[in-house]
């Protein structure tokens, strides 16, 4: 029995060697496009077995174990793949990619560098590097890189996105403004860029147009980010009297993050134009009791409710 097995595993291996690593890669990305993710990998191993350095294949096995969350083996394949091929920028980009996505933008923006030494036009790594800049606050170089990559390609939704937050930083609003309404219109999903545009509007005093921002954001945002749209939906409808909107939001806003004076405050606010005293009473005091040195805000306002 055992010599059999070995004689079969001996077949086995001779008809590998009749298939190319090549064959194997275009089975595997015939198994990623049909969502086979597992199948996928298992060519992709075929075809690295038959030639160790191919970085075409081990990054696309990288980009499989990243989106299963295997982010060690996602690393380690991009590496892999960088030192098999000095010049093979794919890679260099999805390391940074990932080293993005821990944080780590130093190294990141140094992996880019090295990618743009090789093609200095690659969009995606000038787009990337501009993202990093903007984290280590190197503002003025990333600003100049997300406009280059818009050049480059102008449908770039995070380049519009940040690129805003810079235009606000420079106090710059309506550049903001363009580049926030741009990033929408590439994707109208983009639920920061619906955030942001809406905080814009609010300090501009036009409450009813940032309301609708926010309204739009409070629907596209994650559990992380629902007290946040929440209050600000709150406070947008309270300044343009749709009270009963506006409190809904706000004692939402302070079930999902208790512990806010200015969810508090707020609700107090509320409650008190529509002339429940009572109520406004309790949650000012709750404000005044979370509010630390801006107590004192509180206290003036029992005490013009007469509490």
């Amino acid at each position: 029995m055992r010599k059999f097995f070995v004689l079969f595993m001996g077949v086995l291996a001779l008809a590998a060697c009749n298939r190319s690593p090549e064959y194997y890669f275009k089975r595997a990305n015939i198994s990623v496009s049909r969502g086979r993710e597992m199948q996928a990998i298992q060519e992709y191993n075929k075809a690295i077995l038959l030639k160790r350095n191919f970085p075409e294949a081990l990054t696309a096995r990288g980009m499989i174990y990243e989106h299963m969350g295997d982010r060690q083996k996602a690393e380690q394949d991009y590496r892999h793949a960088i030192n098999a091929k000095k010049d093979y920028i794919p890679a260099y980009n999805n390391l940074a990619a990932l080293l993005m996505d821990q944080g780590n933008f130093k190294e990141a923006a140094s992996y880019l560098e090295e990618a743009l030494n090789i093609n200095r036009d690659y969009p995606y790594a000038i787009l990337n590097r501009g993202l990093c800049y903007y984290k280590l606050g190197k503002f003025r170089a990333a600003k100049a890189d997300l406009t280059r990559a818009l050049k480059m390609n102008p449908k770039f939704e995070m380049a519009y996105y940040h690129r805003a937050l810079i235009s606000k930083r420079e106090g710059n609003v309506n550049a903001a403004m363009e580049d926030l309404s741009r990033a929408i219109e590439e994707n109208p999903s983009a639920f920061l860029a619906w955030y942001e545009l809406g905080k814009i509007l609010y300090q501009q005093k036009n409450y009813a147009n940032a309301a609708q921002n926010f309204k739009k954001a409070d629907e596209l945002a994650g559990r992380d980010m629902k007290a946040e749209t929440s209050f600000w939906l709150a406070l947008s409808t309270y300044q343009i009297g749709y009270y009963e909107q506006a409190l809904e939001s706000a004692l939402l806003a302070d079930e999902l993050k208790p512990g806010s004076y200015m969810t508090n405050g707020l609700i107090g606010d509320i409650y008190a134009k529509t002339g429940d005293m009572n109520n406004a009473g309790d949650y000012y005091k709750k404000a005044e009791e979370l509010a630390g040195a801006k107590a004192g805000y509180y206290r003036a306002r029992l005490a013009a409710i007469g509490r």
